[in-house]
């Protein structure tokens, strides 16, 4: 399998070969490197690196002989070596570096390495502190388990549906795969515990892999080295590449293999995966076109009711600079692929997952967690989501090269609450869309959580954890800024829009010059001004200075979630330290009165007692500018 999972990647791997000429025998250990014989190469060049001789190349073949061969515990050391000869080695070699750092749990060192691959790349990078945190709160959905028809070489599940599982796993055949010395694969089904190879022409003396059935039973997609009507093709540069075939079940048999018409031998296609209702064909291909983003990337393509193919095109909400395959489509429509390219990522590829949104576009992509994922390769997941059972193939620690897990879900596990959040920013007179406005959400402690300009007047934040979400709020020149309670305890998809009132207020006595701010928020039984208070006061600083004939008087007001003479006396010092800080800006003390009036002037009907919802109880805790001269 290691075969099928990492020559996509050979391409790449050659612009960074460069042939020695110090030692013969590092001369014939490249020539079994470049023939993918990385475990003959492997021990002529520890021989020689064992020896003292120190070189930049050597160090690169010897890592990426372990890299390629998923070894990344070694392939770490190797690539350190290579570090301290030469820190300013090719980009792509700080990418694999840091991936094995991943493996051995140092992140603090890979986000260092990685950050400088990202940077390259003209791409922010996300610190570990930060998604690891993320993929925790993702983790623990299932339990797993080892199961009892493993090999010693490599097996991974190759499809799966509610009653049989495909296998792709060591075939009988005498021909060995030269990457890793193991037997190449066949596809097997397993049905009541019993493994059989499957009957007709899929399988051959070389490499098959991932597969995909249809539902009728009929139709299946599989991987195949290129290897059609018993001739073996290979790439220019002798590489044998993988390809897409087709074959029908007549009478038990797969038979009438037939290559998919955007196969090449040039590059490989494989992996395929079929669209709930089959109109569409997701495969992995190394193409360098069709927006390619680097590695295998994973692409679409339409079926047509006749037999023909569209034109593929990149699923690029998916696709990274790293390597994205294995995709399957659950029976719910849940999209799983393996990565090693996005940045939230425990080490080697991790299983991620999409769902389509209200137009049935797959969108954000999420790490699924542990124990699915680990710091090593994690791939091939499949899942019955009615049984809510399934597999996928690691390497991890214990195992004998790749295994298959089984998995089921914790019945006590509980689904994080996800909220999908979007709609317009309008103009509340008109209904206008307004368009390159602020929005912001606001989270329970009244911070904000993220913000964007919207250009077109939709907003759209995707997924976020219910906890972080309150308030979405809206700004924009010549309105009076907007903000919308918003009820996350269910979770789901909430469109949302935000109405502006236009920014017209006349100075004159008797006026709320406050509206014309956002909420004044204080910390909880806190009275102190904080920074994003600050900001807001700094405009009623600028206005006073505008109007230097104008007084105020500070009101501050609480909602009744507490008793009567408590909230009197936190509003009385919220009041006077908003008085303060006006001063202590150039305001004269003389123009500036106040005090708080704790819960006796609400302006709804949420008095003691009265149960309201959050965006109720938020209108009464307020802050007032009056002007009174």
């Amino acid at each position: 399998m290691k075969y099928i999972k990492h020559i996509f990647s050979y391409s790449i791997l050659l612009l960074t070969c460069v042939a020695f000429a110090q030692k013969s025998q590092v001369k014939k250990a490249d020539k079994k490197f470049e023939n993918l014989a990385y475990i003959d190469a492997l021990e002529i060049y520890e021989s020689v690196a064992n020896k003292g001789y120190e070189d930049e190349d050597l160090y690169k073949r010897l890592a990426d002989a372990y890299y390629f061969n998923a070894n990344y515990v070694e392939a770490s050391k190797w690539y350190n070596k290579l570090f301290s000869l030469n820190s300013n080695t090719s980009p792509e070699y700080n990418f694999r570096y840091g991936q094995t750092l991943k493996a051995i749990g140092n992140y603090s060192d890979a986000d260092k390495i990685l950050s400088n691959f990202y940077k390259s790349k003209g791409q922010d990078y996300i610190n570990s502190g930060e998604y690891l945190n993320d993929i925790e709160k993702s983790s623990n959905r299932y339990l797993i388990d080892t199961v009892g028809f493993n090999t010693k070489y490599s097996d991974y599940p190759a499809f799966y549906t509610k009653d049989i599982l495909y296998l792709a796993s060591a075939s009988t055949s005498a021909k060995e795969t030269p990457w890793n010395k193991e037997p190449t694969s066949d596809v097997f089904s397993m049905s009541n515990s019993e493994l059989k190879e499957l009957v007709g022409d899929v399988n051959t003396k070389y490499n098959e892999g991932s597969i995909a059935i249809t539902k009728d039973g009929n139709t299946m997609y599989f991987t195949r080295n290129n290897y059609t009507n018993n001739k073996l093709r290979k790439d220019a540069n002798k590489t044998i590449r993988l390809k897409l075939y087709k074959a029908q079940l007549t009478d038990g048999k797969w038979e009438n293999v037939i290559e998919l018409p955007f196969n090449s031998d040039d590059y490989s296609v494989g992996h395929p995966a079929l669209s709930l209702d089959e109109s569409k064909l997701y495969f992995v291909s190394d193409m360098q076109s069709n927006g390619n983003k680097g590695g295998t990337d994973i692409y679409e393509v339409e079926l047509f009711d006749d037999g023909g193919y569209g034109v593929p095109f990149n699923m690029v909400g998916f696709n990274t600079v790293g390597n994205e395959m294995f995709p399957f489509i659950a029976d719910n429509g849940s999209f799983f692929f393996s990565s090693n390219g996005h940045q939230s990522n425990l080490g080697g590829l991790d299983v991620y997952r999409s769902t389509t949104n209200e137009n049935g576009v797959y969108g954000k992509v999420n790490n699924i967690g542990k124990p699915i994922n680990s710091a090593m390769d994690d791939f091939a997941f499949v899942i019955d989501t009615q049984s809510k059972t399934g597999y996928f193939s690691t390497n991890r620690n214990g195992t004998r090269s790749d295994d298959v897990y089984s998995f089921k879900e914790d019945e006590n596990y509980k689904v994080p609450c996800i909220v999908s959040l979007r709609g317009f920013v309008r103009d509340k007179k008109t209904g206008d869309i307004l368009e390159n406005a602020l929005v912001s959400i606001i989270d329970n402690n009244n911070n904000i959580v993220t913000q964007k300009i919207v250009p077109t007047g939709w907003y759209d934040f995707g997924e976020m954890d219910c906890e972080k979400v309150k308030f979405v709020r809206a700004e924009k020149n010549d309105y009076l800024t907007g903000e919308e309670f918003v009820d996350t305890s269910k979770g789901g998809s909430i469109n949302t829009d935000i109405l502006l009132d236009p920014r017209k207020m006349e100075i004159a006595t008797g006026t709320d010059i406050g509206l014309l701010l956002n909420p004044i928020y204080f910390n909880l039984d806190k009275h102190n001004i904080r920074p994003d208070a600050g900001i807001e006061l700094q405009k009623i600083v600028e206005i006073m200075r505008k109007n230097p004939s104008i007084k105020i008087d500070v009101r501050s007001h609480t909602d009744s979630r507490a008793n009567d003479a408590y909230n009197m006396a936190l509003s009385n010092r919220r009041a006077k330290s908003t008085i303060s800080y006006l001063v202590k800006n150039g305001i004269s003390r003389s123009r500036l009165t106040g005090k708080g009036y704790g819960e006796s002037q609400l302006i709804n009907g949420c008095s003691n007692g009265i149960k309201c919802i959050e965006a109720r109880h938020q209108d009464n805790r307020r802050s007032e500018f009056i002007i009174v001269k």
